[in-house]
This record gives C-alpha cells, sequence and structure tokens, in this order.
C-alpha cells in the first residue's frame, strides 16, 4: 500500500468530496481520484460511495480512517523529535488561532520576539474550524476547546469573557432591536448565549467576528462579542455568564522543539498580560 494514497484518502474523507480534498492537498481533482481508485483496488475495498453531493465514507473507510490517523500522529511525533534536536532558534513555527485574537492580541506583540530571534518564521492559520496538531496540520493552537485524542501539551492560559453590545452611546429596546448573530452552520456558543437572552434567532448573520462587530458599531442591531472587541462600543447589562477557556496545545512536552517552545512560552505570555481585557475589565464604555 503506497502511504501517499493513504494521505488523498484521509484528504477526501474529512472533505467528503474530491473537490475539497483537492484543494487541501494543492492537486486536481483528478490526481485524487487516480489515488482512491489505486487505494481502493490495493485493499480490494470500497471505500466511497459516490452521489451527487460527494463521497460518502463506507465502514471500510471509516476502519482505514483510524489506522491513518494512527500513521499520521506517528510521523508528526517523529518529525518534531527531529526538529527538537536542532540547537538554534530558526525555522518555523506554524500557529492556528482564532483570527480576530490573532490581529488584535497576537501580533501587536510579536515584535520583539521576532527581534530577538530573525531566524525564526511564523506561519499563522485563522479560523473557525479546528487545526489537528496531533496529524502534523501545526506545531501550536491557541483553541476555545481543547482536543481529546492525541500525544499533547494542553495548557489552560486565559479566559475569554463575551458581552452584550450595541452601537456607541446607543439604548437599545432589546425586544425591538434587531440581532446580530452567526450563520446557522456554526453552532457556537455565541449564537446559543443569543437565543437564550432573547429567546429568537439572529436577523443578521455572519461568519466571520470582524463583520458582527461592525454591523452593530453600524447601529444596525444588538450581539455578543468577545469583551476585548466592545471597545468604542456600549456595553448592556446581562445576568448571563459568557465566557470561554483559551487553550494553548502543543505536542507533548518531551516532543516540542526550541523553536516550537520559544513561541508556545510567549503566546502564553501575551494572553497573560491581556487578561484583563479578555475579561472585559479594561476600557469598555458601560451601557444603561
Amino acid at each position: 500500500m503506497d502511504w501517499n494514497d493513504v494521505r488523498y484518502f484521509a484528504a477526501t474523507y474529512r472533505a467528503g468530496s474530491l473537490t475539497g480534498a483537492s484543494s487541501t492537498l494543492k492537486v486536481s481533482v483528478q490526481t485524487v481520484g487516480r489515488r482512491i481508485e489505486a487505494l481502493e483496488t490495493a485493499t480490494g475495498s470500497k471505500l466511497f460511495v459516490r452521489h451527487s453531493g460527494g463521497y460518502a465514507a463506507t465502514p471500510d473507510a471509516d476502519a482505514l480512517m483510524a489506522e491513518a490517523v494512527k500513521v499520521e500522529e506517528a510521523i508528526a511525533g517523529f518529525r518534531s523529535q527531529a526538529s527538537g534536536r536542532a540547537e538554534t532558534i530558526s525555522g518555523i513555527v506554524r500557529l492556528a488561532a482564532p483570527e480576530t485574537i490573532t490581529t488584535h492580541l497576537l501580533l501587536p506583540a510579536m515584535a520583539g520576539l521576532l527581534a530577538q530571534y530573525p531566524e525564526l518564521e511564523l506561519e499563522i492559520i485563522t479560523g473557525i474550524a479546528p487545526i489537528g496538531i496531533a496529524r502534523g496540520e501545526a506545531d501550536l493552537a491557541l483553541r476555545l476547546v481543547p482536543p481529546d485524542h492525541g500525544d499533547l501539551t494542553v495548557r489552560r492560559v486565559g479566559t475569554m469573557r463575551h458581552g452584550l453590545f450595541a452601537g456607541s452611546g446607543a439604548i437599545p429596546d432589546l425586544a425591538a432591536s434587531k440581532l446580530v448573530g452567526w450563520t446557522d452552520e456554526h453552532d457556537l456558543p455565541a449564537s446559543r448565549w443569543l437565543h437564550r437572552l432573547t429567546g429568537r434567532s439572529a436577523d443578521l448573520r455572519f461568519n466571520h467576528l470582524e463583520a458582527h462587530r461592525s454591523a452593530i458599531a453600524s447601529g444596525l442591531g444588538i450581539g455578543i462579542l468577545p469583551c476585548f472587541l466592545g471597545l468604542g462600543l456600549s456595553r448592556l447589562p446581562c445576568n448571563l455568564v459568557m465566557e470561554e477557556p483559551l487553550w494553548l496545545v502543543g505536542h507533548a512536552a518531551v516532543n516540542i522543539s526550541k523553536r516550537v517552545r520559544v513561541v508556545y512560552d510567549e503566546i502564553a505570555v501575551i494572553i497573560a498580560a491581556n487578561a484583563d481585557l479578555l475579561m472585559g475589565e479594561r476600557g469598555l464604555l458601560e451601557g444603561p
């Protein structure tokens, strides 16, 4: 069995389509299709059922995927151990983190680290979908949900509080105001909190937090934001505690490389230094 065929299989399994797998692997759809056919021939198994909406995994595919994940984690661990033997702080560190935290908190505080280690390179992956550290998709991740498997180091580095916000100086009637929230495909705590507070769904829906903030700041509606994004807005009274932990995830401590360790430690320091901002205790305008 060719390991490359298994890579193509795993990407198709996760994406649910050849198109999604080709985008992930940066190859043509035809190449992915040929690799899947080759793997099915080699294993003598039907791995996917083709239909108009994509590729549905069979029970054989589920079993193969469980083994593929183990191989991915083993390869990622070996790479991490090999890089840990390097003496200099140089090379790429791949970090997965929420975009707004990256933009507003991490990047403004990174200058000192990069000046201290001029050969260090950062590759930052933002988005809502979780990135697999154990699978080698990143070296570190700042996450709102801890991973449930893998040989990983998981550390709670902070807490992010959310608030109910309106435009600056606004005195809104919550029952009559339009609500700003997430699109339906995102089942996030903020959506559940908004429904608990108001008993209804959002009228204006977005898939990006900066769009939420822009809509609220423009007076288009009321919505829930992380408190550090509420600067300049009016925070409305709310008796519901809306908090999420921040988890810093990396490979197991014995496997982590020196360059990854310095970035890991720096992120922990940055989050700790902004604890009051993340908890909404610095610089917010309190509404009536």
